[in-house]
């Protein structure tokens, strides 16, 4: 039976309940033509159209934005639907509203038999994040999923497209024609990608031919074709580029999701100046355990060399590679597994190939350690092999550990605190390619003396344990008693002495960077036989708290409305009588094998200044001093007095901040150390900083203690005596920002030993309307470089770099 077809029209003002009667029946039609096929179309239109081109990494998350059937909602000035044909018809200023997505159009239809929908006339889809879509017309099958539209442009908060047309197909393969992508939001953006095909699988892949990297309609990069991943762990990145190390350079890298677990990476480098690289980067992780693996080779056509066929002392290496793999087991809560693993095949790669990991690490370590974690103690197993010869290296093969934290002895007024090591222990001098007669002077050269110095091992226990009474004799004084021993035994140890000047000598010649010197080596033996020394030490530190408020005030610009002057002095003394063997013949590792006779008593004051601004506590002013006063003349000065140390910080605004450091030799009567420095300034407006380092050539003396810890502004204090040498140096920085999108940056480094300006650069950097642009020029140590870099305002982190 034929059914004839039913029209209804929506008139603009209220009319009757007959015409509302007819609205609601029309509406209901339509959603029961949804429900029946199960499908939500207008939600599965804009899922498609809104995954042209890159927002297809978007396309999971429109799924969050559609609705439930009952809250799709439709208008138009008149539908149809015809039951014989299934057919159902918005005309006029159709309107659907479907959870967070609107439609706009002309006209819009929909066959339940058929499953075909077509939408035309100014086809808009919005979000309620104000992403939207145009196209003219759109058609589609709701059961294959299929779509073909026309023209469209795109519009999401970052991300902006257009194109000629596309379709999506029942295998959810998409194809865009002429599609083209920005960051720019304007109708003409400033910068584009074009492709003139992109085709995009439903596994996430696309390939696109053609590619066009345009500034304005002027094109300035292609590519024949490129293809990756809509998905952000399956990816392909490709970086183009010029530099003076590498020369003209073409990076590409591919990512992939390895299921749940992680991620990988292949890339390979092209480089004109350095030759071919490939390497591959992974990192898996489950709730217990982590994996990650670092593995780059490079056939390096241009090797560091500072002499014909060498880099200092060692050869030059034109196969070049890095393995580095770092895994961690949490085998139980209290029971963990750690394992390091990296291996070089030269002594700059680090430096080269991976700047970061170098400024953090310099000589990297490799290791397996085992630890067992208790809330009283800890206990640990460690190897540490030496996988690079170019590198010295304490080998431990193993080392067993136990750690007790400060604990109170139950009921007692006692705390006790211990660690323990044992082990087998081989110290590994760097092996050198290049003997030392053949950059000495040979008028001073001396087979004798000017050798490279000598391995030796020795199994060593170490254990150290104190005891610390803390006693409340104030208010607020305090005195906590130390005393505590040290044993350490050694299966072999020195017949030969070896002084402070010796093994200062021995670490002056080992030093990669100084290939000329000519310090001579005296080496250990072994011929001491096994020994234990015991070392024995006693102390105490006294301890005070004081502190006054004042009222409120007002100065200019710093807006103080409170502040408490809080002082903070203490007295440590301590003494740590000759240990029962010179340390002289015994075999160096580490800081546990220098222990000497140490009698002083450190007077330190620690002062600051609190205020209160804007409800939150700053320290306007600290004030850090110390003087140590040495009960034993020093062997270089001859006098009993150390260091006196102060450190001022001023910090009266988050855009103000100076210091000054100044480490003064009381016995020898030179200033060791001091550093000054201010910055002024926030980021958008003028800031400036400068810096004045000064560093006395010395060699350090000793202040050390084994159960207390001593604050320390040199970086120097330490059993283990070390040369320093001399630096005057001014740095600086200024910036000046000229408008707001514009501003100039200056930095520079004088030496005022050498009389030069070491390092100076100048750049300009200019924020257009969707990126940054930067020009610099800048010399270092008198090589010159130039630099272009852009970055897309959107992603600061997303740039192309270019170093000539």
């Amino acid at each position: 039976m034929n059914f004839p077809a039913q029209v209804y029209r929506r008139v603009e003002t209220k009319q009757g309940s007959c015409s509302r009667r007819a609205d609601y029946e029309a509406h209901q039609v339509l959603r029961k033509v949804l429900a029946m096929h199960e499908h939500r179309w207008l939600a599965m239109v804009c899922l498609v159209l809104a995954s042209a081109w890159l927002p297809l990494t978007a396309f999971g998350q429109l799924e969050r934005v559609v609705g439930q059937p009952d809250e799709l909602k439709i208008a138009a000035d008149a539908i149809q639907h015809d039951r014989d044909t299934g057919q159902a018809i918005a005309r006029g200023n159709v309107k659907i509203d479907y959870g967070k997505l609107t439609l706009t159009a002309d006209e819009a239809s929909v066959n339940q038999f058929t499953s075909d929908f077509t939408a035309s006339g100014n086809v808009v889809i919005t979000t309620t994040e104000g992403a939207s879509w145009r196209t003219p017309a759109v058609k589609g099958n709701l059961e294959t999923k299929a779509l073909q539209f026309g023209p469209y442009r795109l519009d999401s908060e970052v991300w902006h497209s257009g194109g000629a047309g596309g379709s999506n197909d029942e295998s959810e393969r998409k194809v865009l024609e002429n599609a083209w992508l920005s960051t720019c939001d304007r109708e003409h953006p400033h910068y584009r990608l074009s492709a003139a095909r992109i085709v995009h699988s439903a596994d996430g892949s696309f390939v696109a031919r053609h590619v066009v990297v345009k500034f304005g309609s002027v094109p300035v990069l292609y590519f024949p074709i490129l293809w990756g991943s809509t998905d952000e762990r399956r990816s392909l990145m490709i970086k183009p580029g010029y530099s003076s190390r590498r020369g003209a350079y073409l990076e590409i890298s591919r990512f992939w999701a390895i299921a749940d677990l992680g991620t990988s990476k292949i890339q390979l480098d092209l480089m004109s100046k350095r030759g071919v690289g490939l390497g591959n980067t992974t990192h898996l992780e489950t709730e217990s355990q982590a994996l990650d693996v670092n593995v780059y080779g490079v056939l390096d056509s241009d090797p560091p060399e500072t002499d014909p066929g060498f880099n200092r002392r060692f050869k030059e290496t034109h196969d070049r590679y890095r393995l580095h793999s770092y895994y961690q087991n949490r085998l139980t809560d209290d029971l963990a597994l750690r394992l390091n693993i990296d291996f070089l095949s030269d002594i700059d790669m680090l430096e080269d190939w991976f700047r970061r990991d170098f400024r953090r690490l310099q000589q990297p370590r490799s290791y397996l350690d085992l630890s067992y974690d208790q809330q009283h103690y800890s206990l640990g197993l460690a190897v540490r092999p030496r996988l690079n010869d170019f590198y010295t290296t304490v080998e431990t093969l193993p080392e067993l550990r136990l750690d007790v934290p400060r604990l109170a002895l139950g009921e007692l007024p006692l705390q006790y605190q211990s660690s323990t090591t044992a082990g087998y222990y081989s110290m590994k001098w760097r092996n050198f390619d290049r003997p030392r007669w053949d950059v000495i002077d040979p008028l001073i050269y001396d087979s004798e003396l000017h050798r490279d110095p000598g391995d030796y091992q020795s199994w060593r226990g170490d254990t150290l344990h104190f005891l610390y009474l803390p006693l409340a004799l104030e208010d607020r004084i305090s005195l906590t008693p130390r005393a505590g021993f040290r044993a350490t035994y050694y299966s072999k140890t020195s017949k030969r002495r070896i002084t402070e000047s010796d093994l200062a000598d021995i670490l002056e010649a080992d030093n990669p960077d100084w290939t000329k010197n000519a310090s001579p080596v005296v080496s250990y033996d072994t011929d001491g036989g096994d020994r234990t020394r015991m070392a024995f030490e006693v102390g105490a530190e006294l301890r005070t708290k004081f502190f006054r408020d004042w009222g409120e005030t007002t100065a200019d610009g710093l807006a103080l409305s409170r502040y408490r002057h809080v002082l903070e002095p203490y007295v440590n003394y301590t003494y740590a009588p000759e240990p029962t063997v010179d340390r002289e013949h015994l075999l160096f590792f580490d800081e546990t094998d220098r222990l000497t006779r140490q009698h002083f008593v450190r007077f330190g004051l620690d002062q600051r200044l609190l205020t209160c601004q804007e409800r939150q506590q700053r320290t306007l002013l600290r004030l850090q001093s110390y003087a140590d006063l040495h009960f034993d003349r020093g062997e270089e000065s001859g006098r009993h007095g150390g260091d006196l140390g102060n450190r001022l910080d001023f910090t009266p605004r988050d855009d103000l901040r100076a210091w000054v450091t100044v480490v003064h030799d009381m016995g020898e009567g030179h200033i060791q150390r001091a550093e000054t420095g201010i910055g002024f300034g926030r980021e958008d407006a003028v800031n400036f900083g400068i810096r004045y380092l000064y560093r006395n050539d010395h060699l350090s003396r000793s202040v050390w203690s084994m159960g207390s810890t001593l604050v320390d502004l040199s970086g120097e204090s330490s059993y283990l005596k070390k040369r320093f040498e001399s630096a005057d140096i001014v740095a600086g920085h200024i910036i000046v920002p000229v408008n707001p999108l514009t501003k100039l940056v200056a930095k520079a480094e004088y030496d005022l030993e050498q009389n030069t300006l070491s390092e100076h650069s100048y750049e300009l950097h200019r924020q257009l309307h969707c990126w940054v642009m930067a020009l610099g020029v800048g010399w270092d140590n008198g090589e010159f470089q130039a630099m272009i870099m852009f970055h897309l305002t959107a992603f600061p982190k997303v740039k192309i770099d270019l170093n000539l």
